[in-house]
């Protein structure tokens, strides 16, 4: 099964030049905003994703997407309170700034009126309507008796939390401290708000790339080629015989090495990844943890079986390790194969 390639995946070449390797992603399009967490340098993975309202077991990107984008709308609920997103203006008709019929306030339309963005796009090329965001806003404030100022800046402070929330979904949720990270923002809107995200998550360190409107289209031509494949292995950590193991991921190799020579890889470029996923015996989720590259023996089995203590306590904050009646259950077995492309150099 070949993965799916998310805008995450991409990310990490770029913040590697610069020299950080837990990162936090936030990348702020027309219609949403979708943040990840990349740690030692590599994103974090998920077999418990969805594609729409289809539940998917392949390994994809964890990533947490939120109605937080440029075309996002504000508008009053029931109860007369503002409220940002998730509907969106989109590019068509887009915001009310963007002069082609759109009727709603959205969040590029209080960056206009705040003036944080220019009245243009593309140096010029794309003139805004600042006269019409102006009505906008003032409309919306008028119905929510606030001042436009304060209507403005409070659709931008609701997204910047919804933003802040995905954040923190993607770390603390995870058990990992979102302070411990830098966040890093692109997207055609990423980065408009990352002074505030700063002051609502404590983050000391953003990175903002050269043309972060681009990275997007810069990692579709910089991504590894990877394909992952699966074996289940369902059998408890005591009765695992090394030698099955040792032949599972053997042949999960060889289909992996097949895959990445179809597709033009020399053998020597090819490298391989092994992972497994483990839980305690009656558990309905697997931790997925590193296999290293080494002979499988007992000691490796047995080193496996520990860095999945480590990572459920990370995760969960607790661990069964000193309790001889919790068993440790293997699951899966996986292998992915990677083929490394040449990337271009860049600042």
């Amino acid at each position: 099964i070949t993965t799916p390639l998310t805008k995450a995946l991409r990310l990490p070449f770029v913040p590697k030049v610069a020299g950080f390797d837990q990162v936090l992603t936030s990348d702020g399009g027309g219609t949403s905003t979708d943040v990840s967490v990349v740690v030692g340098g590599e994103p974090t993975l998920t077999t418990e994703g969805s594609v729409g309202v289809f539940p998917s077991k392949i390994p994809m990107i964890d990533i947490v997407t939120v109605g937080a984008g440029g075309g996002s709308i504000a508008w009053l609920s029931p109860e007369g309170t503002l409220k940002v997103g998730p509907q969106s203006a989109g590019a068509d008709p887009g915001p009310l700034c963007y002069g082609k019929g759109g009727r709603e306030v959205t969040i590029t339309d209080a960056h206009v009126f705040l003036g944080r963005i220019p009245p243009h796009l593309l140096g010029g090329e794309i003139p805004l309507d600042v006269a019409a965001a102006d009505r906008g806003i003032r409309d919306l404030a008028e119905r929510l008796g606030l001042t436009p100022e304060a209507c403005a800046t409070g659709v931008l402070e609701i997204s910047a939390w919804n933003q802040a929330n995905a954040l923190r979904q993607v770390t603390v949720k995870r058990g990992l401290d979102v302070r411990d990270f830098t966040l890093t923002t692109f997207g055609g809107s990423g980065s408009l708000l990352l002074c505030r995200l700063m002051d609502v998550l404590g983050i000391p360190t953003v990175l903002v790339p050269p043309n972060p409107g681009n990275v997007s289209a810069f990692g579709l031509l910089t991504v590894d080629v990877k394909n992952d494949y699966v074996q289940t292995h369902v059998a408890l950590a005591d009765h695992l015989e090394a030698a099955t193991v040792a032949s599972v991921y053997d042949d999960l190799t060889g289909r992996a090495a097949s895959a990445l020579a179809a597709e033009g890889f020399a053998a020597e470029q090819h490298q391989f990844v092994r992972t497994a996923d483990l839980r305690y015996f009656g558990q309905a989720f697997e931790v997925r943890v590193p296999v290293p590259d080494a002979p499988v023996d007992d000691d490796l089995l047995a080193g496996v079986v520990a860095a999945f203590h480590a990572a459920h306590r990370g995760l969960y904050g607790y661990d069964f390790s000193g309790d001889p009646t919790q068993q440790v259950e293997w699951v899966n077995l996986r292998v992915s194969g990677i083929g490394p492309i040449q990337r271009p150099e860049i600042r």
